[in-house]
Parts: structure tokens; C-alpha cells; sequence
């Protein structure tokens, strides 16, 4: 695998692709921080994110190390397909890194490194994650979810539209790359807040998602949706910009008082009881 060739395969834009063929760094250096990001995380980003230009330097580090994790897809048998698909996360966070700073790079560095790690992988529309259930033991219908039992946590990346049929079709694809791992699905998210039907119509995909999951709780304090809505957090609610349905729906809740919080749920399809 090439940078080149990653950068097809995500379909990173001109800019920030230039960005990576233009960024200069020494062989050595680059070994070293790798060596760094391997042994010591957290050292690792306060380092980089404490130099000028730091976006763009992870940009470069990300793309880098995903091109290193090809040969572990490889070895583990994994397609390129889902390779690419994954790593698409690279592109969309650098998108993002233009619209909320005005510069292609990465500012969302503490997610990426579950890519890097061959922690997460994206099956279709969605993002998957082996992970212990670390809440309290919960029942989902007739099931039960124990504490420190092996799921699969599902994450949402910006994108295309989140349909059943997409939906189902990611459900389906987990359960056969993750073979060895039962099939109960956890997710924390904006998209899980009971309050969300006083913003969208009952038939929204959003919604339709939401009623796949028992929630089992809620947190009415989290700012997540505000963030994804309207992508930056402001003081106060007037100051949001209303440019769609959803915006200004969202904005004359809180505006009214209302609140829009985050939700963790649990998913476990019948076939699996």
C-alpha cells in the first residue's frame, strides 16, 4: 500500500491529498513517532498537538500509519474493500478539520487511533468495536447483558443516509466478520435521545434506528447533539445558524427550554434470541 493509493481509496479531496505528497519529514522522525504513538499515546498527542501546524502533521501521521496497518488487513485475511471503507474516517474528520478551522488536517486524533490499532472497522454504513460492556447487567427483551461481556459497539460516521436497508445490511455484515463474538450491539449517541421525536417526523431514519435499541440510559447533560447539528457549540442557543429542517427544529427546542442530550442503548436482533 502507497499514500497515493489510500488517498484513491478514500476519495480524499485534492487539497488535503496535496498536504500529504508536499509534507516533509525525515525517515528517522517518522519511525520515532511512530515508536512514540505505540508505547505512549497520551505523551504522543500532547507532543504533537503542542507544535504550530499539528493538524496537518496528524494528517500526515494518520494516513501513514493507516498505509502501515495494510499489511496486518492482509495478514488477518481482511479485504481491501473494508480496509478502505474504514479508513474513509481519515477523509471524513479532515473535511471536518475544514469546515470547523478553515484547514484540511485532523483535530479528532483521540477516535482515529482506534483505526490504527485495527480496533474498529467499518461494515457498510456503520462503524463496529469489540469491546467488555462495562455498564451494570441490563435485559434487552428476553436477553440479558452482563458486565464485562463481549459486544460490539456501534458507532454512526457522518455521510450518507442512515436507511434501514443500510442499517440492517451493516448488522448483517458484522455478524459474519465477527464471528466469534455474540451478536449484541451497544451504542451511545445523540441519535439515541428520547427527546429527538420533538425534532423529527416519526418516519426519519434517525428515529427508525433508535427504535432498534432498548435505551437503558440517557444523559441529559451531553452536548453531543448540539455539536452535530450544528457542528460548534455556541453559549447560547440564538447564536446557532438555521440553514436546515433539522437546525431550526432543533434551535426553537432549546430555545424553548428544551433539552437534547444522548441516549445508550442496546440492540440484540430476534433471530439472535
Amino acid at each position: 500500500m502507497q499514500l497515493r493509493e489510500l488517498c484513491e481509496g478514500i476519495r480524499l479531496g485534492e487539497e488535503a491529498s496535496r498536504i500529504l505528497f508536499d509534507f516533509r519529514m525525515e525517515e528517522g522522525e517518522y519511525e520515532r513517532l511512530k515508536q512514540h504513538f505505540q508505547t505512549d499515546r497520551h505523551s504522543f498527542f500532547r507532543q504533537v498537538t503542542g507544535e504550530a501546524g499539528y493538524r496537518q502533521k496528524l494528517l500526515y501521521l494518520f494516513a501513514r500509519f493507516a498505509v502501515d496497518a495494510y499489511e496486518e488487513y492482509r495478514m488477518r485475511g481482511i479485504e481491501d474493500r473494508i480496509y478502505f471503507d474504514t479508513f474513509t474516517d481519515i477523509r471524513i474528520w479532515s473535511e471536518a478539520c475544514h469546515r470547523d478551522f478553515g484547514e484540511h488536517g485532523i483535530e479528532e486524533y483521540n477516535w482515529l487511533q482506534e483505526h490504527v490499532r485495527l480496533r474498529l472497522f467499518r461494515l457498510g454504513r456503520l462503524q463496529f468495536q469489540p469491546m467488555a460492556f462495562e455498564g451494570e447487567s441490563l435485559r434487552a427483551g428476553n436477553r440479558s447483558v452482563e458486565k464485562h461481556q463481549l459486544v460490539l459497539n456501534i458507532h454512526i460516521p457522518e455521510g450518507e443516509s442512515l436507511t434501514p436497508h443500510e442499517v440492517s445490511h451493516s448488522l448483517q455484515l458484522a455478524r459474519t466478520f465477527f464471528r466469534g463474538i455474540p451478536p449484541v450491539y451497544i451504542c451511545s449517541s445523540w441519535l439515541l435521545y428520547p427527546g429527538l421525536d420533538k425534532v423529527l417526523k416519526a418516519e426519519s431514519n434517525i428515529l427508525r434506528f433508535q427504535r432498534l435499541f432498548h435505551t437503558y440510559e440517557v444523559d441529559e447533560e451531553s452536548r453531543q447533539a448540539e455539536q452535530r447539528i450544528f457542528y460548534r457549540l455556541m453559549a447560547k442557543p440564538e447564536d446557532y445558524k438555521e440553514e436546515t429542517s433539522l437546525q431550526r427544529a432543533a434551535k426553537a427546542l432549546l430555545l424553548s427550554g428544551g433539552r437534547l442530550g444522548s441516549g445508550s442503548g442496546v440492540h440484540i436482533p430476534e433471530e439472535a434470541n
